[in-house]
Formats: C-alpha cells, structure tokens, sequence
C-alpha cells in the first residue's frame, strides 16, 4: 500500500477520549483492596478487561491505519462503537458475575461490528489481511456472543476468554502477512502517543484523589512521579522511534498492553498505598513489579523500532535490571515510611529518565565518550 502519513483527526482522538475514560473507570472500580492487599483474582479481572479494551481499540486503529483515507466512510461505525464502549464500560463492577449480560454481550456486539467493517474493506480489494482480520473477529465473536447464555458462570466465562485471548493474538500466526504489507507506522505511533497521554490523565485522577485525602508533600512527589514516567515514554516517542520504518506494527501493539497495565497499576496502588489501604510490603512488590513492565516494556518498545544512533545493548538491559533490584530492597526498606519511600522513588525515576537520554538516545553524543558507560 502507498503510505498516506496520515494525521490523527478529531474523531479518532475523541474515540481514544471515550476508551481512556472506560479504562480509567474499570481501574478504579476494581481497586478496592481486602486486609492490606489486591486479590489476585480481582487484579486477573482487572488484565482481563484491559484486555478487552485494547483488543477492541487496537482493531478499530489499525482499521483506520490501513485502509481509511475517508473519515465519512468510517464515521458511522466509529460512533456506533462508542456507544458501545460506554455501555460496555458501566458494565464494570467487582462482582464479576454481575457483568455477564452486559459486559460479554458489548463485548461481542463490538467485536462483530468491527469485524462487519474488515468484511466491507475485503469486498473491495480481497486483500489477505481483511479477510485475517475479520475472520479473526468473527469467529472471536461468536463465542463472546453466546457466552452469557452458558450455565455455569465458570463455563460462560471460560468460553468468553477464549474468544477474548484468540482475537488478541490469533493475529501473531500471521506474522509474515502482516509484515508484508506495512502500516503506517507514523500515524499508528502517534494513536498510541496519544492514547498513552490520555492514560496518564485517568492516572492523575488517582493523584487529585490522593490531594482531597491530605495536601502533602508525598502528595507533590506523586505528581512527580507521574511526570517522569510520562517524560520517559515521551522521550521514546520524541527521539528514538524510527516512524519511517516498514513494519507490520506488531510489536507496538503488543507491547503496549502490559505498558498501559503498569500506568494504571503504578497510580492505583501508590494512590491507595499514601491513603494507608495497603499493607506496605505487599505495596513494596507490587510497585516494584509494576515498575519492571513499564521500563521493559519501554524499552523493549524502542529495541523493536529504533533509529540509527540508538544504543541498546546489554549493558542498557543489565543497568534497568540491576537498578530494578535495587529499588525493588529499598523499597522493601522504606514501604512503611511514605515519605523517604517517594524521595526515594523520585530519586530512582530521575535516574533512569537521565540514563535513558544520555546513554540510550544520544549514544553518540560528543558530550560523553564511546567507552564503557
């Protein structure tokens, strides 16, 4: 396909507004901790309808990507699927029983929708990657559909995970395919940019209510916190990525999943960790396993896309994994005592965010020399 470096428009930021706002809704509907801690069950509920966020806004963005020129064509079914995202975002509830009818019956409406949008670009040009595409969703749908008339509940679930984790990643097979016939990886960045800033609003929302709760100054490093997270994924976007490159844009998409659960995760949990919900140590591993799928999820993002003066060795992947570990003690050290636990935290952000512009993306700088960093 003839690359158009298309730009984001108005409708597609405003789909990506309606989706941030759904996810940020699910996160805090599903933060609510028992004795000091977050069930595992209630975190794998948390993953599981990210997921299902991602899964939809990924199809419909790489829809866009691929083979839209005329907004008034796609007009329609894009607001047609926001609708169903905000139905489908009311559907959240801790109970996750309670979110059978609503929440699978959305889910599999969207997914078809999604699906009747690739069979209409098929019918055109009976190009490969349509066809994928919308098989892929069809028959993910169908399950999702029938899911929530299956008794019992682990059975409907069961069947409706399936569906899920196959539209997620049946794709993956078909590699090669989608290799050769690349997107335009300039203006699919840029959706994930933008996404991704939205993100890191909904995670300020955990920030403003940690300031109703007590003006502090563990308040104030939080939002610092934030700040630099954001910083280092904008200086990924800003000056590493290579947006001209040919690519089937896989690794971007996957690797922004586990990106977006770390920014959800780490303000949730430091949010109920400043308002004394969660048992410290519990809070010490949490954050610092957060912290971990951020950074290399990050990094691994730049290793997949990078330009020519970018540096990522193993001397960049032992630093991250050697620093990790050394916050993961001090963290361990200091869960109890909030304030040097975020000077702390600050301090190990900082770091890495100067590390990550002098050593990874100015490798070459004449400001610092070629030896051994």
């Amino acid at each position: 396909m003839t690359q158009s470096h298309k730009s984001v428009t108005m409708v597609e930021l405003f789909y990506d507004l309606i989706f941030a706002y759904a996810v940020g809704r699910m996160a805090q509907a599903l933060a609510l901790p028992t004795h000091g801690f977050i069930a595992p069950r209630m975190l794998g509920e948390f993953l599981m309808m990210l997921l299902v966020f991602w899964v939809i806004w990924t199809y419909q963005t790489v829809l866009a990507n691929r083979y839209f020129n005329n907004q008034l064509a796609q007009s329609p079914f894009t607001l047609f699927n926001m609708f169903w995202v905000i139905v489908l975002s009311t559907a959240i509830n801790v109970d996750f029983v309670k979110t059978k009818w609503s929440f699978q019956l959305s889910t599999a409406i969207l997914f078809l929708s999604v699906a009747i949008q690739y069979g209409l670009i098929w019918r055109q040009n009976h190009a490969a990657l349509p066809k994928i595409f919308g098989l892929t969703l069809t028959i993910a749908g169908a399950p999702a559909l029938v899911s929530p008339f299956l008794t019992p509940y682990s059975l409907s679930f069961t069947v409706f995970f399936l569906g899920v984790v196959g539209a997620s990643f049946v794709p993956l097979l078909f590699w090669r395919t989608i290799n050769a016939a690349p997107v335009d990886f300039s203006h699919l960045s840029e959706r994930y940019s933008l996404l991704v800033l939205l993100i890191f609003g909904e995670a300020v929302i955990g920030l403003a209510d940690t300031v109703y709760s007590g003006l502090s100054l563990q308040a104030g490093l939080f939002f610092f916190v934030v700040i630099l997270l954001f910083v280092a994924y904008q200086l990924v976007y800003d000056n590493g990525l290579n947006r001209q490159i040919k690519t089937g844009g896989l690794a971007a998409i996957h690797l922004h999943y586990p990106l977006l659960a770390a920014i959800l995760s780490i303000s949730t949990f430091i949010h109920l960790w400043l308002t004394q919900e969660l048992d410290p140590r519990w809070f010490a591993a949490a954050i610092t396993l957060a912290l971990a799928v951020y950074y290399f999820s990050l990094i691994g993002y730049l290793r997949a896309y990078p330009t020519s003066k970018i540096d990522i060795g193993f001397k960049r992947w032992f630093y991250l994994g050697f620093s990790l570990m050394i916050f993961g003690v001090y963290s361990f050290m200091t869960a109890a005592m909030p304030l040097p636990f975020m000077l702390g935290l600050t301090a190990y952000l900082l770091a890495n965010t100067l590390y990550l512009w002098q050593f990874i993306l100015h490798p070459n700088d004449p400001l610092y020399n070629e030896s051994d960093q």
